[in-house]
């Protein structure tokens, strides 16, 4: 499995606990298409339910700690402000009670996978579990996740964590991960609009312009904001009415131009000074070091 990372700015190039932060950062999300492409984060086909931008941040971080030779899904253990350090959330006595919310919600999500002939439903989460005294959460993933998630050796998708960790908007980490599936075809990918709906589980959008600017175009201001990503996109009319997008993409990370590499390392370190930044100004409101974690 490839492991071509950009390459850490000199300030977090330490032994520090901020270095083993950053690196937990560039942890691969290793994923079977089938998973991305068929069905996402949807409780039920395309009824507006999908993952909100935190469960999918929370769901991401735990498969980025699968190693690439388990063979089993493992229980994750760590830490709430770790987790809040590593995903650039803000500090705050309420981060408990606020991830206890995200991680039942999660718990109860359901998506639809599609076979030849039969259709299975699979949840994200079997158990999960907070210790409060210690600021820990516990979570295993469902059994039924292993054939899309570990020992993977074709049809599946991987990227660095980093590249979704800023993002603004649930849709750009969807879209993100979509494209992202396909960005090995060395050609542009057409869908058409309801098809890209339908993979967004955004129909209620009937509008296109209201799809556009809402959906697409922050999607897209994500993607090309802090992933390896570049992405730009046609709009195809059949008569008056948009039927088809057409996304052109190419990926920074394999390039072998400077431009391209240096636009990488722009992205990457936009990320980290994101989060070094809001690090910094936890510290400022919190000098008596609560981290976000509740005790009570």
């Amino acid at each position: 499995m490839p492991k071509r990372k950009p390459k850490i700015p000199e300030e977090f190039t330490t032994q520090s606990k901020e270095y083993q932060i950053a690196e937990q950062r560039r942890y691969y999300v290793v994923k079977h298409n089938d998973i991305i492409q068929q069905n996402k984060y949807r409780i039920s086909k395309n009824n507006g339910n999908s993952l909100s931008l935190m469960e999918q941040k929370v769901l991401l971080y735990v498969i980025s700690r699968i190693k690439p030779g388990d063979e089993e899904l493992k229980e994750q253990i760590f830490d709430i402000q770790e987790f809040c350090q590593i995903c650039g959330i803000q500090a705050g006595g309420n981060n408990y009670p606020y991830l206890k919310e995200i991680i039942g919600k999660l718990k109860g999500r359901v998506m639809w996978l599609v076979g030849e002939d039969y259709e299975t439903t699979v949840s994200w989460i079997d158990k999960a579990t907070i210790y409060k005294n210690s600021g820990k959460i516990k979570i295993r993933l469902d059994e039924d996740l292993k054939p899309y998630l570990l020992m993977l050796s074709r049809n599946y998708t991987q990227y660095p964590l980093h590249d979704i960790i800023k993002m603004k908007t649930k849709y750009g980490i969807m879209l993100y991960e979509l494209l992202k599936s396909y960005a090995f075809i060395d050609s542009p990918i057409e869908f058409t609009l309801t098809e890209l709906k339908e993979s967004l589980d955004c129909l209620t959008y009937e509008n296109f312009t209201n799809f556009k600017n809402k959906v697409l175009l922050p999607a897209l201001k994500d993607i090309n904001t802090y992933s390896e990503l570049k992405v730009s996109v046609d709009y195809k009319k059949t008569g008056r009415t948009y039927t088809s997008i057409i996304f052109y993409i190419s990926n920074l990370a394999e390039s072998k131009s400077l431009e391209d590499m240096e636009e990488r390392q722009r992205r990457f370190f936009k990320t980290e000074m994101e989060i070094h930044q809001m690090s910094l100004f936890d510290k400022m409101t919190d000098p008596g070091g609560n981290n976000g974690t509740d005790n009570n």
